[in-house]
């Protein structure tokens, strides 16, 4: 008896166990909105309170050189400027032995806060919120290292960068690793206080947060919400603790653009453009053309040591966003300037006129997402399954062509 035509069936049954397998995630990269135009965000991290001088400086020269490109719609780049908004005051903290912080709109930061409001007033910085600090100050105050002490000491503010990481994080009691909850009652009251904080010394209240370390907890998430937070920037899931070894853990995701959270809207950021590290312009284009074939904007994360340290680093970062600039301006299909909260609206609201509607630009862009889910592509080429698909998405391109 031929029992050749069990092959299909069994094939069939294996393809059909892997999509069921990965049905969420497959499901979610559909449903993710597909934006018709390449879209550019630099997203700067860790401005604000902190060393006056340097910060001033390199954000006035950084309004210099986003303000030199538009985009076709005229728009300048933007950067966003995810803000912490106090530092210890070390002195204070010297004589007592109690927290105390510095807030930033103190006097002694004014030349910090022009740069802020220049950039805002030509159009190339955007205000987020980062936190009232880049850490819990009850955290550090416990914690019994001799730099830690002396940071927190110090007559003059310091950078939150020189912290042992896992101290670095807002939203954790990382007194002791593994780290503990913060409890939900503290949280809401940390998160009112900046919130109104920011928008006492901006004149705003802020619409994007930007978790520190990406640390954070759907607790946070609702008491960002009950304060006004539309946006979560997210690397593409949440981690709600720091493990024993001092890492990011407990992980929640993956997470997709648009997708809601706790009362907020979840913007993924998994790009990244730190000239510190020896990035080139042609890594970011390169992302930028990645995300562009999936639909979706591209969010270069870049933190403030990149321009404020040793004078060399902070001229060639300043070299390498011009040239990024500047390519990006000019290739086909040349990029789009929006700020994160501007894209988050546009994904919220399913713009009509950032947001593709037709399947095959849509199937076009799934297929390309889909090759990044983790361990899929790889289990499709195994199976067969991405022949298949290879073969409908080459459909969807000429018919895409065709329209």
């Amino acid at each position: 008896m031929n029992e050749f035509w069990l092959l299909p069936v069994l094939w069939l049954g294996m393809v059909g166990g892997v999509m069921l397998y990965y049905q969420r995630s497959l499901l979610a990269a559909w449903r993710e909105p597909v934006l018709r135009y390449p879209v550019l965000i630099i997203e700067g991290d860790d401005w604000g309170a902190g060393p006056v001088e340097p910060q001033a400086t390199s954000l006035n020269r950084l309004v210099e050189v986003l303000a030199g490109y538009r985009d076709r719609n005229g728009r300048h780049p933007v950067m966003t400027l995810a803000l912490a908004l106090a530092v210890p005051d070390g002195p204070a903290i010297q004589r007592d032995g109690h927290y105390h912080r510095r807030l930033l709109d103190e006097p002694l930061f004014e030349p910090v806060r022009q740069a802020i409001e220049r950039g805002r007033a030509a159009g190339v910085f955007a205000l987020q919120l980062h936190g009232l600090e880049h850490y819990w100050p009850d955290a550090l105050m416990a914690s019994t290292d001799p730099s830690v002490r002396a940071w927190l000491t110090d007559a003059s503010p310091g950078m939150t960068e020189a912290l042992p990481s896992h101290l670095q994080s807002r939203w954790v009691d990382a007194t002791g690793l593994p780290s503990r909850p913060l409890e939900p009652s503290d949280i809401a009251k940390a998160v009112a206080d900046e919130v109104r904080l920011f928008e006492r010394v901006f004149g705003i209240r802020p619409h994007v947060a930007v978790p520190p370390t990406f640390v954070w907890t759907a607790d946070v998430e609702q008491a960002w919400a009950s304060e006004g937070i539309d946006f979560v920037v997210t690397p593409g899931l949440r981690s709600a603790c720091r493990d024993a070894t001092g890492l990011p853990n407990c992980d929640t995701g993956p997470f997709f653009n648009g997708q809601p959270g706790s009362g907020v809207t979840y913007i993924v950021r998994d790009d990244y453009f730190e000239p510190e590290r020896g990035h080139r312009a042609e890594r970011a284009l390169s992302a930028l053309a990645h995300k562009t074939g999936q639909g979706r904007a591209c969010l270069l994360e870049t933190h403030r040591r990149n321009f404020i340290g040793d004078e060399a680093v902070a001229n060639d970062a300043l070299n390498e966003i011009d040239r990024l600039l500047a390519k990006a301006v000019c290739q086909n299909p040349p990029c789009r300037f929006l700020s994160t909260e501007e894209l988050g609206w546009v994904l919220r609201q399913q713009d009509m006129n950032w947001i593709e509607k037709r399947i095959a630009p849509r199937l076009t862009a799934w297929m390309a997402r889909i090759r990044d889910i983790r361990g899929f592509w790889r289990i499709a080429r195994v199976t067969g399954l991405a022949w298949v698909l290879q073969f409908i998405g080459a459909l969807a391109t000429i018919m895409g062509a065709g329209l």
